[in-house]
């Protein structure tokens, strides 16, 4: 059974994921993003789960930024996701002058605390379960975290769902060191393009042109060359379908570089 690293701490939405998805797995909490994906590369049987999307808050970028990353070439190995579900909690009968949060969930839930609590002061923590351990510690002062965080800090769940209207969808990726089985639904690609009119257009022509959707793409700048990017791109479709091989070979010869993170599967959401 592989290790799975993840973003932690324990309680985390990074945490329940790895939870739902490796029941019985060994599943070890990391401080930050590219602790879990140097744990993914560092050996065959690890494994590293970590956030790429949330449809609030927009791309992870720091997670991209490490896809892109010459030196740790991982492989997607499954997309994950999770129907988030945030509690606010804190201390029962207190009106919350300090709500914490890691920025995604704040930036979700902005405008509902402000109707409830126009006074509140929004602080960033660095996940929902560190907000809660700052919440136990500072009077006057609440999380939006999970449950189980409310519990593991010794908090009342002083609402639950917040913002339950609006979807907050976060989609994970799997990563590790060997390439995906063939059957999946979904490939990824890092690629680079020549510095000419159309090359974008061109390259992404090879796709439309074999009926294939383009999920995601995000460009990055590379680090010391002005004006020159990089590109992450997830389209719907897998490498050993005619379509996609089509495509690839066509988009290959209009890139001047291009990197498969592998066709890989994608899961059900999971509800949290």
């Amino acid at each position: 059974m592989p290790t799975i690293a993840y973003l932690g701490p324990e309680h985390t939405f990074s945490h329940l994921v790895a939870r739902k998805r490796f029941p019985d797995g060994p599943l070890l909490p990391c401080v930050s993003i590219a602790e879990v994906v140097a744990f993914a590369q560092a050996e065959e049987d690890h494994l590293g789960l970590v956030p790429i999307e949330n449809s609030s808050g927009g791309m992870i970028l720091e997670t991209v930024d490490l896809l892109l990353d010459e030196a740790q070439p991982l492989f997607i190995q499954e997309e994950l996701s999770l129907h988030v579900r945030l509690a606010l909690i804190g201390r029962s009968g207190e009106q919350p002058r300090i709500v914490y949060s890691h920025w995604a969930p704040l930036g979700h839930c902005r405008h509902w605390i402000e109707r409830r609590f126009p006074r509140a002061e929004l602080r960033v923590a660095g996940s929902t379960s560190e907000a809660a351990r700052l919440s136990a510690k500072t009077p006057g002062a609440a999380a939006l975290a999970t449950r189980e965080a409310a519990a593991a800090a010794g908090l009342a769940v002083l609402h639950y769902p917040v913002e339950e209207g609006i979807v907050n969808l976060t989609q994970f990726v799997l990563l590790g060191r060997s390439k995906p089985a063939p059957g999946g639904r979904e490939t990824s690609l890092v690629f680079s393009l020549p510095q000419e009119p159309g090359s974008l257009c061109s390259f992404l022509e090879a796709f439309r042109a074999e009926g294939i959707n383009l999920k995601r793409i995000v460009s990055r700048p590379v680090p010391g060359q002005p004006n020159t990017y990089v590109f992450f791109a997830s389209l719907e479709g897998s490498d050993q379908e005619g379509p996609m091989e089509r495509a690839l070979r066509k988009a290959e010869g209009r890139a001047s570089r291009c990197r498969s993170l592998g066709s890989y599967p994608v899961l059900a959401p999971y509800e949290s």
